[in-house]
């Protein structure tokens, strides 16, 4: 099994360096990295052609998207059966794809994958923020190991408040591409698309295996616009 890693590239070229790197770095040799660079950094195309990695494949879009145009042309580019929308931001840890790969192998029938996450800060390091807090604390379900949701059940719990790490989600590929991303939501994306899932009658498995490193700092799309109330 392959595990389609998308990457949807704008912004900061040293996180974006980190990212790949993380990638590069995995135990399980078993993935494809493709990024899609929405942007016109200098130097980035060079990069990706001196990694020399028949795993990776770059393009550059002629012209910018914008985040979700972008987030969707990444989902209908995924082939493999499995596929994660990584951050540019983030970070997986070494184990990230045996993790998923050996759940999605446990259980066939689940169209999202939430693995162990940790937040980092700007810096890289472990930190533990208040918005992160209040989503282990008060919005996630309650379990030791692993569980499994769906249905109404899934729709109730996320809708009280988004606890998940969408960069982090592995999905079904064709669950994923069932679905679009709304071109009016910039920073909800995952949700809407898990709703409509849930509502199709799929489900979610929830696993505590740490496996991700999710960078949550000032700069970041979401952060900026949680400030505005956007």
């Amino acid at each position: 099994m392959t595990l389609d890693i998308m990457l949807p590239y704008y912004g900061d070229v040293g996180l974006l360096q980190a990212a790949v790197r993380s990638v590069i770095a995995q135990s399980d040799p078993g993935w494809r990295l493709t990024v899609v660079d929405d942007g016109q950094e200098p130097g980035v195309p060079e990069w990706f052609a001196g990694l020399g990695d028949e795993r990776i494949r770059y393009q550059r879009n002629e012209r910018n998207l914008g985040i979700t145009k972008n987030f969707q042309k990444c989902a209908d580019l995924a082939e493999h059966e499995y596929m994660t929308m990584l951050g540019t931001d983030d970070v997986m840890l070494p184990n990230y794809v045996a993790t998923v790969k050996a759940l999605a192998a446990d259980h066939p029938k689940v169209a999202i994958i939430q693995p162990g996450v940790e937040v980092i800060d700007a810096a890289g390091k472990v930190t533990n923020t208040l918005v992160d807090r209040t989503k282990s604390k008060m919005y996630r379900p309650r379990f030791t190991g692993q569980v499994v949701m769906g249905g109404e059940e899934m729709a109730v719990s996320l809708l009280r408040g988004n606890w998940l790490y969408f960069p982090s989600l592995c999905w079904r590929t064709e669950k994923m591409q069932s679905v679009r991303f709304r071109p009016e939501l910039r920073v909800i994306q995952d949700l809407a698309l898990i709703i409509e899932l849930a509502q199709a009658g799929e489900q979610m498995l929830v696993d505590d295996t740490l496996c991700f490193q999710y960078r949550r700092h000032a700069e970041s799309v979401s952060s900026s616009d949680a400030k505005l109330g956007v």
